[in-house]
């Protein structure tokens, strides 16, 4: 990558729109983050162009938006596109690409590997060798305020002696076979639970004998996690204005106000 004349920055890095106004920005990245932010600028006034992988566009993205495939090479102040010859010029590219947790300071002899995501982790939480020691909330595509209370939860009572695991081998296995979930996927990839989260925190809670009351009911939340995603993909700019609230007479999320609707 040259930077002679156009500005590279990660979407951590990003602080405000106003620091890119009467500029044009390439989006990298088409997940959550990339088409929140491709929606922000636009709303502020900013021309912004996303770029992705995905084999169909984006759907509810503003208009204007050009969506254009993976970039393959950064040259000077142009970008080369997937199938296309020809350069574009932006003024600033932020890559909306994800990125790791920094875990480098936990020592070697802690058996923890830290380069792409840290390994091996019993339930995603425990270390096998020393369960004494918990990495919390490295699971993606997850509620992270949900996951990380369930997580300790889970790792309080096995301090206080009130969860019995079984031996270091048992730990290690199970925990090596939470990095074989995928097959043929890359390794960073392994730690996706998506719906998968709601039977992790039913047994963690179980585990901890939490009874799961209607607010946390794992049917109703499944439901309600299917319901946002359908929202999220059809209109990515509206679904943050909804409220849910849950129905006590039949256990299921409902949409309570649409703040879309004057």
């Amino acid at each position: 990558v040259s930077t002679q004349s156009t500005g590279y920055i990660h979407r951590k890095e990003y602080s405000s729109p106003d620091l890119l106004e009467g500029e044009h920005v390439l989006i990298v990245g088409a997940h959550a983050s990339g088409i929140d932010l491709t929606i922000d600028l636009c709303e502020y006034g900013v021309r912004a162009d996303i770029s992705h992988r995905k084999p169909a566009p984006c759907n509810g993205l503003p208009e204007g938006v050009i969506q254009y495939k993976q970039p393959v090479l950064f040259e000077d102040d142009k970008v080369y596109f997937e199938g296309d010859d020809h350069g574009y010029k932006f003024d600033t590219i932020i890559f909306a690409t994800g990125y790791g947790t920094n875990l480098d300071f936990i020592h070697p002899d802690c058996l923890i590997q830290t380069d792409v995501l840290p390994r091996p982790l019993y339930k995603f939480t425990l270390n096998p060798k020393y369960p004494s020691m918990a990495i919390l909330n490295q699971c993606y595509l997850a509620a992270p305020f949900i996951l990380s209370e369930y997580q300790v939860l889970y790792f309080r009572d096995i301090l206080l002696g009130k969860i019995h695991l079984e031996s270091h081998d048992f730990l290690l296995n199970d925990a090596r076979k939470l990095l074989k979930r995928f097959p043929g996927d890359h390794l960073k990839y392994q730690y996706s639970l998506s719906l998968e989260q709601f039977g992790l925190y039913s047994e963690l809670a179980d585990k901890c004998g939490i009874p799961l009351d209607f607010e946390n009911d794992i049917n109703a939340l499944c439901d309600l996690y299917d319901m946002v995603v359908s929202e999220r993909n059809s209109e990515p700019s509206k679904y943050r204005n909804k409220e849910w609230e849950l129905n006590r007479e039949n256990v299921t999320y409902q949409m309570t106000r649409d703040w879309n609707v004057k």
